[in-house]
């Protein structure tokens, strides 16, 4: 018995039927970022004619939420066809199979760019835009949702929308203020502004489909919800049946940041990671291009200039800093099962084997389905790779406890 549903839906979003028949399911669901799936069925199978290019699905729980998606289950995710094989071969004496792959529908916010002007293309007039950047401030969710809705949704230029899209609050959405936020804004992806935003402000931010009767997509932008107490995963309460985790070294230790000026008179400055290169033995350098920063009149946190730029040295220093992962693989039981008590973007507790607790947000969750068995995989952590210097601390710690314990003897 298959444990998902999967309707499809033509370019306008309206539903067309339903497959049941497929032979795997495959569904990566992301937080702030793009999640993808894929659908095998046999070729010769009268649903495998539903789907074609452009065209989607809209992929419910069905047994996780014990609900019709017609009564207010949430779609694990919704998104288009991005691509189409088919595979066969004479040995086994079938027409094949056909394998759908696609994209959830986060994947527009990493197609469009953030203009200066959202209203004006930058083929038109001079080639030039007035103004040098999209700014706004104010609450991060009326940030991110305008900033949405100028590039992508009702309020873009019609090129640039996209189809059934629909930015306004949903009824009942209640999503608070929260840490003010601010954007400055000249051409970045519309999804990179959005994981900086929606991420200091604690939200999670997804475009999903939610009604396979209705053809619209809906911005959906609520609060990252601390599960940590609630949802503990562990060998002990027989939820968690295997976890692993290991650590990278850094790719950057050091950042040069370059602000304006030209040749000698250029500014440089440099910031370390003092902590990276005695834990790792290594130096490694990185440059970063500022040319659009002043140079500061003061070398200390009290010039903003300065403040700017040692902000983008830690950006710089994070991205490429030392690594920790770990991944897990939850068990659903009554009491504790993804999607019905938990979801991606919510914090929960995994204990190790020693006894050590880490409460982490749940950045990606990865679902496979077959007629032998149905699994669920999980990784938590911070960042937008689920690998930040907090989690590395604590899987360090670990590293250092298993390391102890082998050399005891």
């Amino acid at each position: 018995m298959r444990r998902y549903r999967v309707d499809v839906r033509d370019a306008s979003l309206r539903r067309i039927g339903q497959i049941d028949a497929y032979t795997s399911l495959d569904v990566i669901v992301r937080h702030l970022d793009v999640g993808t799936w894929s659908l095998t069925l046999p070729a010769a199978h009268p649903q495998a004619r539903l789907l074609t290019t452009g065209q989607g699905v809209i992929i419910w729980p069905d047994t996780l939420t014990g609900t019709d998606p017609e009564q207010g289950a949430e779609p694990l995710l919704s998104g288009p066809v991005s691509k189409v094989r088919h595979d066969w071969s004479s040995t086994t004496g079938t027409d094949g199979t056909l394998t759908f792959t696609g994209t959830c529908d986060n994947a527009p916010l990493a197609e469009r760019l953030a203009f200066p002007d959202p209203s004006r293309p930058p083929d038109t007039g001079t080639g030039r835009y007035a103004t040098d950047y999209w700014e706004r401030q104010g609450p991060a969710a009326t940030v991110v949702r305008e900033l949405i809705a100028v590039n992508l949704g009702e309020r873009a230029l019609p090129g640039r929308r996209v189809t059934g899209l629909d930015t306004t609050s949903p009824p009942g959405e209640s999503v608070p203020g929260g840490r003010s936020a601010s954007a400055r804004l000249r051409f970045d992806t519309v999804l990179s502004a959005v994981q900086t935003l929606a991420t200091t402000a604690g939200l999670s931010v997804r475009i999903v489909q939610p009604d396979a009767t209705a053809p619209r997509l809906t911005l959906a932008i609520t609060p990252a919800r601390d599960r940590s107490r609630e949802v503990r995963l562990s060998r002990q309460l027989g939820n968690l049946s295997t976890y692993s985790y290991e650590l990278s070294a850094p790719k950057a230790t050091r950042a040069v940041v370059a602000a304006q000026g030209r040749g000698t008179d250029r500014f440089f400055w440099q910031w370390t990671n003092p902590d990276s290169e005695r834990d790792w033995n290594r130096t490694a350098e990185v440059f970063v291009d500022q040319r659009d920063s002043p140079v500061p009149a003061k070398l200390d946190s009290t010039d903003p200039q300065f403040t700017a730029l040692a902000e983008a040295a830690g950006r710089a220093l994070e991205q490429g800093g030392q690594q920790a992962e770990l991944s897990l693989s939850p068990i659903d039981i009554p009491q504790m099962s993804y999607g019905r008590h938990y979801r991606v973007g919510d914090t929960v507790t995994v204990t190790t084997v020693g006894g050590v607790d880490l409460a982490y947000p749940v950045r990606e969750v990865h679902i496979t389905d077959t007629a032998d068995a149905s699994t669920v995989q999980a990784t938590v952590g911070t960042g937008a790779a689920t690998k930040t210097p907090a989690l590395y601390g604590q899987v360090r710690r670990l590293w250092q406890a298993v390391h102890q314990l082998n050399t005891r003897y």
